[in-house]
């Protein structure tokens, strides 16, 4: 916009830093387009610029004229994003899984931001577009300069187009601008070296300013500001099928069966669906890393998304490791990186060996989109177990929670989980995809009607009738037993009874989140018994499963009760998903999973389609 003379302001940007970029810059940065005016001409002649910069403000991928309104602020409805250029599009860092070889540090300093390069053709896609408007009549001894200050000013670096490529300066936060660049209007690039992880530190958004001046009063500045947010790193919820399911592949018999059997259901399903496996002899591919996405308009318009794949690396701290301090299957995220694949780790330490179960990403869910009380989530909510204030030495790691708290879409809800031996919210809730109005179920452990069901039976005379035929626990055990054995066991029915008052106050917490009524709520039955840290599963956890698409999940066999041929638990939750279209496909996890205290969603993670809503139609 042009800016009357009173309406000059004095700069943010130190004179020095102008004056360094005039001496490292050369002809490229300011010239006077052959401009023949005297001094004394300049010294009087009137000083009017056009000050006009423009970014993508109505977000329809195309900077013009209608970004104009609002340029300076950002709301729901207006205001231009950048990505955090983390990728790797051409594939140039180096990878290993050897802390030996990189540290973890090491391995999370290498990306596309890392340089003050625009890494090929890909890369120029990661970056938002400004552009600077002509000033046709911009005099010779007309300079100016785009900017970024404050905390935003180490976390961007700026482009401007010459001769039809991006170039970076010196200075990242600053480009110089000549005379001739100012009559003929310019285009800038900007990228994020980092996500928004500590609002105190940095909020995610980005001042850029357009300073024009002159030559001979540098101090006086006429000035465009347009303000940009960072998109934020947005978790998938399971209303969208899956594209990539992964697992973590161990060179076992156990482990090869149930990668086959994983594999069969998913080509079966209909479903694009790839199938990674990864060679690590980490058991817990949900546990040690989390997909995720972040996503701007996509350039040239069409309202579609230009998306980067996030991969969270958990936050898992190994005691006494200085180099390498994180969990080591976690490096899978740096093996991802790649063409719009991004890695991210934060962690902290000197946290408590206990609390490190909290950060395992099978910790940290995502409920589901919904509205209550006229407030919309259209994203959906964060869902995170943690200890109770009173357990300060049991919490997630907080520069974890920082970060995910300062993506600011999914806020966050949390449960108490610290009752549980794993501690993890995937443990007694899940959700699926509904042809309900609220659009979703929430599936929800429920020990009591387990006990009730066995209850049943034995009164059915089928007291004797045995559970877990055929397995084993650890060392060799027989894990049978009797109906009657179960119900008689005065360990496994206090287990059951505090566990169903720990899930009736997670199941009261997420009702006043969300409003869910007993009609959205499948209760999903199986046996709790007590290990030495608190209470894990006796049967299967079936509501830890793998929700693939609208008609499918993968759940643990429970090798419950058979009657009349029919295992009682199987039937039980086939039937209370079949009104909502889903089929359950069983597989196997008691030796390699269930012993180890989780099941099929534990054993696996997925990468999912990106919702149709875009995050800044979120309202946050």
């Amino acid at each position: 916009m042009s800016l009357p003379p009173e309406q000059r302001v004095t700069s943010c940007v130190p004179l020095g830093v102008l004056l360094s970029l005039v001496l490292f810059s050369g002809c490229s940065a300011f010239d006077s387009g052959n401009d023949t005016s005297q001094n004394s001409d300049r010294l009087t002649a009137p000083f009017e610029p056009n000050v006009n910069l423009l970014a993508d403000v109505n977000r329809d991928g195309v900077v013009d004229a209608e970004d104009e309104a609002g340029e300076d602020a950002w709301t729901a409805d207006r205001g231009a994003i950048f990505l955090a250029n983390i990728d790797d599009d051409q594939e140039l860092c180096a990878f290993s899984m050897s802390s030996s070889i990189l540290s973890d540090d090491a391995l999370a300093a290498c990306n596309d931001a890392r340089d003050s390069e625009v890494n090929g053709d890909e890369d120029l896609l990661d970056l938002a577009r400004l552009r600077v408007e002509r000033w046709a009549d911009a005099p010779g001894y007309a300079v100016g300069s785009i900017s970024v200050t404050g905390p935003a000013s180490d976390k961007v670096r700026l482009f401007k187009q010459i001769e039809g490529e991006f170039v970076s300066f010196r200075i990242a936060n600053v480009l110089p601008l000549s005379a001739k660049n100012l009559r003929e209007g310019v285009n800038i690039a900007i990228e994020a070296n980092d996500i928004a992880r500590d609002p105190a530190e940095w909020d995610g958004y980005a001042d850029v300013v357009l300073s024009i001046y002159h030559v001979d009063r540098p101090q006086e500045r006429f000035q465009d500001t347009v303000r940009l947010r960072v998109a934020p790193v947005v978790m998938f919820h399971h209303l969208t099928p899956v594209r990539n399911v992964y697992v973590s592949r161990l060179d076992i018999e156990d482990s090869s069966r149930f990668r086959g059997d994983l594999g069969r259901a998913l080509a079966e399903s209909g479903e694009p669906t790839a199938f990674s496996e990864f060679a690590v002899e980490d058991l817990w591919a949900q546990d040690y890393f989390e997909p995720a996405y972040m996503s701007m308009p996509r350039l040239e318009g069409g309202g579609a998304q230009h998306v980067i794949q996030v991969n969270y690396r958990s936050a898992n701290v190994n005691w006494g490791a200085t180099k390498a301090p994180l969990r080591e299957a976690g490096r899978i995220v740096y093996w991802l990186r790649g063409r719009n694949q991004a890695a991210v780790q934060q962690y902290q330490t000197g946290m408590s060996s206990e609390s490190q179960t909290l950060n395992s990403l099978g910790n940290t869910e995502v409920i589901p989109p919904y509205e209550k009380d006229g407030v919309k989530y259209p994203l959906g909510r964060l869902l995170r177990g943690r200890g109770p204030d009173s357990e300060p030495d049991f919490q997630p790691d907080p520069s974890f929670t920082k970060m995910l708290e300062a993506q600011a879409v999914q806020p966050p809800v949390y449960l108490d989980t610290s009752w549980l031996a794993v501690a993890h919210v995937d443990e007694t809730l899940s959700f699926l995809p509904a042809d309900t109005p609220r659009g979703w179920i929430a599936l929800v452990a429920d020990p009591a009607q387990a006990r009730r069901m066995l209850q049943n039976a034995q009164a059915q005379g089928h007291g004797e009738a045995k559970l877990f035929t055929g397995m084993r626990w650890p060392y060799d055990r027989p894990a049978e037993a009797t109906v009657s054995e179960l119900l008689n066991h005065a360990g496994v029915m206090d287990a059951n009874a505090r566990a169903a008052l720990e899930i009736d106050e997670q199941l009261l917490i997420l009702r006043e989140a969300t409003g869910l009524t007993d009609d959205e709520i499948v209760r999903v039955p199986f046996l709790f018994q007590n290990a030495p840290n608190g209470a894990t599963a006796l049967q299967p956890g079936t509501v830890n499963l793998l929700s693939v698409s609208r008609s499918l999940v993968i759940a643990p066999d429970p090798h419950g009760l058979v009657i009349d041929g029919k295992d009682i638990f199987k039937v039980q939750l086939e039937e209370a998903l079949a009104p909502h279209g889903i089929r359950v496909h069983w597989t196997d996890t008691w030796d390699l999973y269930h012993l180890g205290g989780g099941e099929v969603h534990c054993a696996t993670n997925s990468a999912r389609e990106v919702p149709s809503t875009k995050w800044w139609e979120s309202g946050r």
